[in-house]
């Protein structure tokens, strides 16, 4: 591979000016589509095939009236006036006229169109506020997208006459993580350029070295996006892939160009040395770090789509997207323009920023040489360390993204608390029992009866509030008289009434429905044993009506399947992930040995990462920083997200390190004087580089978009770790207890550096102080 990247180095040179040329072209069209990628992506992908709560959702919206997927529900409240008062009536019927009037609403149901009776049941404990029920004949993709609109309209309306209202449901809740996504993603961009723009001044010295790898990067990230952009087109993609995706092409975009720009200005500097040399000799080696790195984030992403949701599969996708072209963009792009630059990369250097001093002992070899006398002892402390950072993630519990994720002061959320105040905390996520019978009638007089005796049974269930039936709103009557006045088609039956039931029994009467509420949030412990309680033991025993099954759906039920997919996918997808990753570390550095070590170390890194992310967020100790709410939860694809990011991008920084160290050791077998002076020739640069991670991950952990905020702030703790304490302690300290076996590989002879070094074992420890 270092010859023909080499070879590569010395082509590249004689058409430089037609790769820059294929790649601003490139990057123009990725820049215009990037432009239409936000309205193609959609909040869905969260549902486990063939589970309980994808098979309720699919009953409730093709069988009931006023349930399709994207159907919301109107909060209003007017403080001034109770619900029934002329007041709020007349307040209520212009938003609602007005409501009637954006495109896909077929209707709106309030208490402007039932009665007393009926109406008790859309107000709660708060005299002043009522809710309505609005219905969708659009897809809920076309609603996600434009809902925020909706939402502003009505808010503003609102606001003039002096009322609250607001949107929320399922459509509203993930066109408002839309919104917040774009704009934490605009936030995140504010915070992280100039903090990028200044460490790569401090890294280069010069405007020209900083410039480049920027330009580079966001050419890179502009070509990748107009990738997903034609996916988008053509599959479902989940609104956080913008987001996840931009965070890791910066990332990785930065620190390819960090390495592959600090190369070339070494080798240019080397007497005699002509540009095109100087980019083959960088290619052949800052170039085989960059292409194995790249290579270790694709297969570690690519372990992702075993995972059985759709939405975890497009991030994957989103970022093995925007490395591949980071990556191509390194090997590429960014020779032909250093090529085109040659000694002007060193332009416009900074005064005040004095280059290193050469020619004595640097910190970094007398770092190294120091833990390498005490290595047991260094590698017991570091790993003790990080096993009680990783302690708290033994009780790390995940749950289904839901309201808490959004802003206090987004219009969803604050109409979900009205909701919340009024109804009770279990009002905003309802338990969803769908009975159905495919062949049976769940309006005859005895199916009647056996539901009614199942809301009678639910209702004695503990941290049930009350249960929502058919039966519901036809009180006192005997089962054959609702039998009766159902299967007449309801002519019979009051407008409102009919309506209520036609929310909860289905068209053909083969589907019914029964509504659950709780006093405890869905995504709580509590909320979630009910839900678990009810699926094995109350329904399975109790006599449904013959050929009739039950489902499950609604938020909990949803986050406990989303779990168990990912909880079941974790092992399979690491087991995949390190296969992988050993297999390519053993092709870059031919041995066996140091892609154990690596793996290993990776593991403790990762844990310890979990452990600090469950300390901020699930527990809530420093969570005030990032202006987010703890509620014991992490959301559920994080962690695997961050298992697949950290393994890959971790190997970077070991790719780096110790193919440098290989290559001082192929030749001069000096085995620990390799080990220093690859920790001296890489430590700076690894240090920049991750400081530059560090401030692109760190920028979207205070994003505002709660998902994207743990994965940044994940991200951030992980590199922090992996550059200090993993980089800097315990790879020199485990290749010194290694020793020469580090470099072991089946059937391959040995250098002449390393028999030279075997006859020369105490070169390790004789070379002078002041030796290079």
């Amino acid at each position: 591979m270092h010859g023909l990247l080499n070879g590569w180095g010395k082509a590249l040179y004689k058409g430089r000016w037609f790769v820059v040329a294929f790649w601003i072209v490139v990057a123009l069209l990725g820049g215009a589509a990037f432009g239409k990628l936000t309205p193609l992506l959609s909040g869905g992908g969260w549902t486990v095939p063939g589970s309980q709560s994808l098979e309720a959702g699919k009953l409730l919206a093709s069988e009931f009236e006023g349930r399709a997927e994207s159907s919301m529900t109107l909060v209003l409240r007017d403080p001034q006036h109770a619900v029934g008062t002329p007041e709020y009536n007349g307040k209520l019927k212009q938003i609602v006229d007005r409501l009637k009037t954006e495109k896909g609403v077929s209707g709106v149901f309030s208490v402007l169109d039932s009665s007393p009776e009926i109406g008790a049941g859309l107000v709660g404990k708060d005299p002043n506020m009522s809710i309505a029920f609005v219905d969708m004949n659009l897809k809920i993709d076309f609603v996600i997208n434009n809902v925020p609109d909706y939402q502003n309209r009505v808010v503003e309306q609102a606001k003039n006459l002096g009322v609250e209202a607001y949107l929320v449901g399922e459509a509203p809740f993930w066109g408002e993580s839309s919104v917040q996504s774009q704009e934490g993603l605009a936030k995140a961009e504010m915070i992280v350029f100039p903090l990028i723009i200044i460490i790569l001044l401090i890294v280069f010295r010069s405007v020209v070295a900083t410039v480049t790898p920027l330009i580079v990067t966001i050419a890179s990230l502009l070509s990748a996006m107009g990738i997903i952009y034609l996916v988008a087109r053509e599959v479902e993609l989940s609104v956080f892939v913008t987001n996840s995706a931009m965070m890791l092409g910066l990332g990785v975009g930065i620190d390819y160009s960090l390495f592959i720009v600090s190369r070339f200005k070494a080798e240019l500097a080397k007497a005699g040395n002509t540009k095109q040399q100087a980019i083959a000799k960088t290619l052949e080696t800052a170039g085989h770090t960059v292409f194995f790195s790249a290579l270790t984030v694709i297969a570690a992403l690519s372990a992702l789509f075993i995972v059985p949701l759709d939405a975890i599969k497009a991030i994957a996708f989103g970022g093995i997207a925007v490395v591949f072209v980071a990556g191509l963009a390194s090997l590429t792009l960014l020779p032909a323009v250093l090529v085109i630059l040659g000694q002007r990369i060193n332009k416009w250097s900074l005064p005040f920023l004095k280059p290193r001093e050469t020619g004595k002992v640097s910190a970094w070899r007398r770092w190294t040489r120091a833990i390498m006398r005490r290595p047991v002892l260094i590698t017991a402390v570091t790993v003790i360390a990080l096993g009680a950072f990783a302690s708290p993630a033994l009780d790390m519990k995940l749950d289904s993204p839901d309201v808490r994720t959004l802003p206090a002061d987004t219009p969803v959320r604050q109409g979900f608390v009205l909701m919340e105040k009024a109804f009770g905390v279990g009002a905003a996520n309802q338990i969803a029992i769908v009975l159905h019978n495919p062949s049976g009638d769940l309006s005859s007089p005895d199916a009647i009866a056996s539901i009614a005796g199942l809301r009678a049974e639910l209702a004695k269930q503990e941290h049930v509030l009350a249960v929502t039936a058919p039966t519901s709103f036809l009180p006192g009557m005997e089962p054959a008289a609702v039998s009766g006045a159902l299967q007449s088609g309801g002519a019979a039956l009051p407008k409102d009434v009919k309506f209520m039931l036609d929310r909860y029994l289905g068209d053909e009467r083969h589907t019914a429905l029964l509504e659950v509420m709780l006093d405890q949030y869905g995504s709580s412990d509590t909320g979630r044993d009910v839900v678990k309680h009810l699926r094995d033991d109350v329904l399975p025993s109790f006599a449904l009506p013959a050929g009739t099954t039950f489902h499950i759906g609604g938020e909990t039920m949803a986050g406990i399947d989303t779990s168990k997919a990912i909880n079941d996918s974790l092992l399979p997808a690491l087991g995949i992930m390190l296969v992988l990753i050993f297999l390519i570390l053993v092709l870059t550095f031919r041995s066996l040995l140091l892609p154990l070590k690596a793996i290993v170390l990776n593991l403790i890194s990762v844990a310890a990462t979990y452990g600090i992310l469950v300390t901020v967020f699930a527990l809530g100790y420093g969570s005030e920083i990032f202006d987010v709410e703890s509620n014991g939860y992490i959301i559920h694809f994080v962690p695997m997200l961050l298992l697949a990011l950290l393994f890959g991008l971790s190997t970077d920084y070991e790719v780096f390190l110790v193919s440098r160290v290989k290559e001082e050791y192929d030749r001069t077998g000096a085995h620990e004087e390799s080990i220093a002076e690859g920790m001296e020739k890489t430590g700076p640069l690894i240090t920049g580089a991750a400081v530059l991670m560090i401030a692109v991950f760190a920028g979207f952990a205070f994003s505002g978009v709660l998902p994207i905020q743990m994965l940044g702030f994940g991200m951030a703790v992980a590199i922090a770790l992996d550059a200090t304490v993993i980089r800097m302690m315990l790879v020199p300290v485990t290749m010194k207890l290694l020793g020469r076996a580090s470099w072991w590989f089946p059937g391959r002879a040995a250098t002449a550096a390393s028999e030279k070094g075997k006859s020369s074992k105490r070169s390790d420890k004789s070379v002078p102080a002041t030796n290079k």
